[in-house]
């Protein structure tokens, strides 16, 4: 009897791997062949200015780390193209139901881009994925698009059966030539892309300032550690371009309350 238990949970183990693997992939497969989930993202984003525009189903992973813990955010969208347009609609999709609902598109094209970053995947010679990067003509980030070839429901984060293999490979061709456009008309960009991530750089520095000044009111010296480290990052900020004068301002003023606390410590302790 000792040994039959092992057995049995070998035997549900291997048969939810059969399952998950072969019997439920193959089915949504087949549901995705009959281009039903298809037809609802293409009802949903209804009728649109360039009636032969080809529209592909969308989604992104938003994570978000607290800690130890790091929050997910799904996001699902249709994109539909042509010519040097862009339309992105965002999508929601019933639980139970499986109705789809688009919201209002944004409307991307040259003349609002700064700069469009592509990524593609093959297998086989064939578009598997395609990821976007679509930036603004400031330097900030206005969407982020993953599109994959095959799209199989999971779970109720992958609600959806769709295989859009030449809608894919369309849209590759679409967004590289977007960006080959986009990138010669703004050329200085990556510059403010540049100075963006060195200000966030001088912004994290402050908070890390603040944070030592803190620690500073009971471990003075470890405060002051602290604070030392968010000047030395506000710093290399402003070394490296970052505009703005409020984050080393911040972490200097931190580090100089950090020494008083630190002299009026020994003083009075030592």
């Amino acid at each position: 009897m000792g040994n039959l238990v092992p057995i049995v949970l070998w035997v549900v183990i291997i048969g939810a791997v059969v399952y998950n693997v072969f019997v439920k992939k193959g089915r949504n497969r087949k549901a995705a062949e009959s281009g039903e989930d298809r037809e609802r993202v293409r009802r949903a984003v209804g009728q649109l200015p360039e009636e032969n525009a080809p529209v592909v189903y969308a989604h992104w992973e938003e994570r978000e780390s607290y800690g130890r813990r790091v929050r997910i955010t799904y996001h699902r969208y249709a994109l539909a193209f042509q010519g040097e347009t862009l339309w992105v609609f965002p999508l929601g999709i019933d639980k139970k139901t499986r109705e789809i609902q688009a919201g209002r598109p944004a409307v991307l094209t040259p003349e609002t881009l700064g700069k469009v970053t592509v990524k593609s995947q093959e297998k086989d010679g064939a578009v598997k994925r395609v990821e976007l990067w679509l930036i603004d003509k400031q330097g900030h980030e206005i969407q982020q698009l993953r599109v994959d070839a095959e799209n199989l429901r999971k779970s109720r984060w992958f609600p959806v059966n769709i295989l859009q293999q030449e809608e894919c490979a369309s849209l590759e061709r679409f967004a590289t030539a977007l960006s080959q456009r986009v990138a010669a008309e703004n050329p200085g960009v990556d510059d403010l892309i540049k100075a963006e991530n060195n200000a966030g750089l001088g912004v994290f520095g402050a908070f890390v300032s603040a944070i030592g000044a803190v620690f500073s009111i009971f471990m003075p010296p470890l405060g002051l550690a602290v604070c030392l480290v968010g000047l030395a990052l506000s710093l290399v900020s402003k070394l490296r371009g970052a505009k703005g004068k409020v984050a080393p301002v911040v972490s200097i003023l931190c580090a100089a309350l950090s020494v008083g606390l630190c002299w009026m410590y020994w003083k009075l302790f030592i």
